[in-house]
């Protein structure tokens, strides 16, 4: 009888087959073990064994459409983007907005321009865009089936940080910067295409006065949604104000949480070396 068992990898992204590599492998376990990278694939051959399993389906689900994420965030109250829900009615735009305690509905023109429109499926900034303007927003409606998108206010907070997170806080963590040859268009989001990603070690990571509040409110996102690991992108505003001086407490947006996130060298060692301790923590819990 086998006694020791290898995790089994669930993801369709290439940069994750390092988890399944002989060399780099993750180590046997004492007990059969699941974990999900993106993928919802129902394993029903394996339901008549326990399974120790990281990232459920169902939270998979809820941080990989932007509307259930979103819906998630405000239920738990999550410091996230104004956002709203388009209505069409008797051939008018209205956006009803999802923060407020009590219901608010704007027209298209007492909206809080810039508003950026985002695809429910959408990844790395496809799917988005930002609307500076009434008139461009509007434009950009005709045609369109705008039960794919909700609407965010645009908030012009000039650091992005990731924070691979967990329940017991943050475990990997880097700085997504612009390019310097970055066209002005381009500007007001980050992706792989136009930014540096620069670690903790380096002086230019530039660490929030308030990184502890930081980290707390990611691992607030990640329960939100019941992932037990995940890659949470945030807006910060810049150290110091237009006068020179040091924010103490920068205010910051989280804009989303990814159960797949690429992996470069880096990523990969820290979810090596993170992986089993989540594996033997929840392991634990559930005897």
């Amino acid at each position: 009888m086998l006694t020791h068992f290898r995790p089994r990898i669930r993801s369709r992204h290439l940069s994750h087959n390092v988890l399944r590599h002989t060399e780099n492998n993750l180590p046997m376990m004492p007990f059969r073990s699941r974990i999900r990278l993106g993928s919802t694939n129902e394993l029903r051959s394996l339901d008549r064994f326990p399974v120790v399993e990281l990232n459920s389906i169902e939270a998979i689900k809820n941080s990989s459409n932007k509307l259930r994420m979103k819906t998630c965030f405000t239920e738990k109250d999550v410091k996230t983007a104004e956002w709203y829900k388009h209505i069409f009615a008797n051939g008018i735009h209205r956006f009803q907005n999802q923060i407020a305690e009590e219901e608010i509905v704007h027209t298209l023109e007492e909206l809080p321009f810039p508003i950026i429109s985002k695809s429910l499926f959408g990844s790395r900034g496809l799917g988005n865009k930002k609307h500076d303007t009434a008139e461009q927003l509007k434009a950009w409606l005709e045609g369109k089936d705008l039960s794919n998108y909700i609407f965010e206010k645009y908030y012009n907070y000039n650091r992005e940080y990731r924070l691979h997170v967990n329940s017991e806080g943050c475990f990997y963590t880097c700085r997504k910067m612009l390019k310097t040859d970055t066209p002005q268009e381009a500007r007001w989001y980050r992706n792989d295409a136009h930014c540096v990603w620069i670690l903790e070690d380096n002086e230019s990571f530039d660490k929030p006065s308030n990184w502890e509040e930081v980290i707390a409110e990611s691992v607030k996102a990640l329960n939100a949604v019941g992932l037990d690991f995940g890659a949470i992108d945030l807006r910060i505003q810049s150290a110091k104000k237009s006068n020179g001086d040091v924010r103490e407490t920068p205010k910051f947006i989280v804009v989303e949480i990814n159960s797949a996130p690429s992996f470069g060298d880096k990523t990969e060692e820290a979810y090596i070396q993170e992986i089993p301790k989540m594996l033997r923590d929840k392991y634990n819990k559930n005897r």
